[in-house]
């Protein structure tokens, strides 16, 4: 297995994509590697609404960046909850 492999985790799970493309904007403005995957409704529809019954977007980044990451997002992710 080569060191440049790095494992992605989920840091983050939110409603609806609103949030989610927050979230991704701020990581990447701190140059933090990340991508979303949404559940089948939000992808399909393209459904942007704040909040989705039974919907969900994940937010992933490499391990390494987790401390960072959850710091950067803290205030973003208790809004969700």
């Amino acid at each position: 297995m080569s060191d440049t492999l790095q494992h992605w985790i989920m840091v983050a799970e939110f409603s609806g994509t609103v949030y989610a493309e927050m979230a991704e904007g701020i990581l990447k403005d701190n140059d933090i590697p990340c991508y979303t995957k949404g559940d089948f409704l939000s992808t399909a529809y393209n459904i942007n609404a704040l909040t989705l019954p039974g919907g969900s977007v994940k937010l992933y980044i490499p391990e390494s960046f987790q401390a960072q990451a959850e710091d950067l997002l803290k205030n973003l992710t208790e809004e969700n909850e």
